[in-house]
């Protein structure tokens, strides 16, 4: 049975999930694609000058004291919490309105979704080996965000991985699939599979 295809992509920076998200628009005719990053930045201006949601999220563990794992998943649980709150009202107008869309997110957090993240199709994108994430961070420019260079990005991909682990640890939970973005073709190919084959749309 088809049904409306709502997804949500989740990944850290440089695994993909720009790319892959306009990919799986086009082969399914899905107009609508938002970026969990671009709802961040409407939120900030109605956040205190001091409020976490100021911080880039590998910085974010500032706001509580040293740079430690605990703090930089605080961080990032703390940012997603009102950045999810959005996302979830665009999902449920979304399921409402019968609407196609995708939401690509580094604030991939299944716990503050819990009561719509059965109703969409879910998945998070990472990138197993560390080198090779690096390099895709500093390629990244050449074919998504070309004003963005990644080496910002790359030197701080330490506390990236850090959300990532908590994002899959999440994932398990809920057993939301997960891809390692390895073999870009391969992966988008798997991936484009996956929400076809849930969507009733193969």
């Amino acid at each position: 049975m088809n049904r409306v295809p709502i997804i949500l992509i989740g990944g850290i920076p440089g695994v993909g999930k720009t790319s892959i998200s306009g990919y799986i628009a086009r082969q399914l005719n899905i107009n609508i694609v938002m970026s969990g990053d671009y709802i961040r930045e409407i939120i900030r201006p109605f956040v205190p000058d001091d409020d976490v949601l100021q911080y880039s999220v590998y910085d974010s563990w500032k706001k509580y004291g040293e740079n430690t794992e605990v703090n930089v998943t605080r961080g990032f649980l703390n940012q997603g919490k009102l950045i999810n709150r959005a996302t979830y009202s665009s999902i449920r107008r979304a399921i409402t309105n019968g609407e196609p869309i995708i939401i690509e997110t580094l604030y991939f957090i299944p716990d503050q979704l819990k009561e719509i993240i059965g109703e969409i199709t879910s998945l998070y994108i990472h990138i197993s080996d560390y080198n090779t994430h690096v390099n895709r961070l500093n390629e990244r420019e050449k074919y998504t965000h070309f004003g963005s260079p990644g080496e910002r990005l790359s030197s701080n991909l330490k506390n990236y991985r850090i959300v990532m682990k908590e994002s899959m640890r999440q994932c398990e939970k809920y057993n939301i699939r997960i891809f390692d973005n390895m073999d870009y073709i391969r992966t988008r190919e798997q991936i484009l599979e996956y929400v076809s084959s849930v969507n009733g749309r193969i």
